[in-house]
């Protein structure tokens, strides 16, 4: 789908890998990663879809835009109040204005029956509905991402190029599980791979990327290489959907500076995660790749 071209040269070791230009669904990982759920929806024939995540969730705007391509129905449960969502623009507007039914729920704790309880209310209107979990943290979710880096090797093959490191930013882990299956069917076999954490801490998040990174290999028939799964939680700033003032600064200035936009959710921390550990470790040297997961609608909304 994504050609080499969309990989934006930095310096002479640094490349970008421009998912935040994906043509679909408002692009980004999370718009590469519905495209291939789609395709399952599809097939199973639903007519309505159940999925949750943040007022800003990325996931959420790809899933209602897909809903209303499609003309189907639609409920997103997000965590939170109405009142604070209404004042949101960003990926918040297009959820509104997508048709959507959001119901609200102010325990995350709450999110699991709200689910469960709009998948019963479309089964008694004798509806089919899908069950999508948060982030597209689903097998078709990293199927994207093995595919993906069939662009990457075409990159690599035409510029006589392989990189040593891929960062990026680091979520429900599907990504990175997908990233890294990926770089094992096509035998990358020195790459590593290093999640740079927006919200879970380095221990829960890495368990989760390093289980479904064996289950993605095993589902999909690629040989494991067994890689190490790393995500880095050193660069979190208190948390999800929180930033320091430097952080802030180099999201502001990133458009002048770099040529595409970074948000201080995502894309940014990652950026600045990678700058740090580079500097840190001395790797100005080695082959990088910056995945650019996005974040465009995040971007507009700070």
């Amino acid at each position: 789908m994504m050609s080499f071209k969309l990989i934006s040269k930095l310096s002479e070791n640094l490349v970008v890998f421009r998912d935040d230009l994906y043509p679909f669904l408002g692009g980004g990982n999370k718009g590469r990663k519905m495209d291939f759920i789609g395709k399952d929806i599809l097939a199973k024939q639903a007519n309505a879809l159940v999925t949750t995540g943040g007022f800003q969730s990325n996931h959420c705007r790809a899933v209602a835009v897909f809903a209303a391509q499609n003309k189907m129905k639609c409920t997103l449960v997000l965590h939170g109040s109405k009142e604070e969502f209404e004042k949101q623009s960003g990926n918040a507007k297009i959820m509104r204005l997508s048709g959507v039914a959001i119901h609200f729920v102010e325990q995350a704790s709450a999110i699991g029956l709200a689910m469960d309880s709009a998948m019963q209310q479309y089964h008694d209107q004798g509806d089919i509905p899908y069950y999508i979990w948060g982030g597209g943290h689903t097998l078709e979710g990293g199927l994207a991402y093995i595919e993906a880096i069939e662009d990457l090797k075409n990159y690599c093959d035409e510029n006589d190029w392989k990189p040593d490191y891929i960062f990026h930013a680091s979520g429900t882990g599907s990504t990175q599980s997908g990233i890294m299956a990926g770089l094992d069917k096509l035998a990358f076999e020195h790459t590593k791979v290093i999640g740079i954490s927006v919200g879970r801490k380095a221990e829960q998040a890495t368990k989760i990327v390093d289980e479904f990174y064996k289950d993605l290999c095993e589902n999909y028939h690629i040989s494991c290489l067994n890689r190490e799964s790393i995500v880095l939680d050193e660069y979190l700033m208190g948390g999800y959907a929180k930033y320091s003032e430097e952080l802030k600064e180099l999201c502001l200035n990133s458009i002048r500076e770099y040529g595409f936009t970074l948000d201080t959710c995502y894309s940014g921390k990652a950026f600045y995660g990678m700058l740090e550990y580079c500097k840190q470790h001395q790797l100005e040297q080695k082959n990088i790749v910056f995945w650019h997961t996005g974040g465009i609608f995040n971007f507009l909304a700070e």
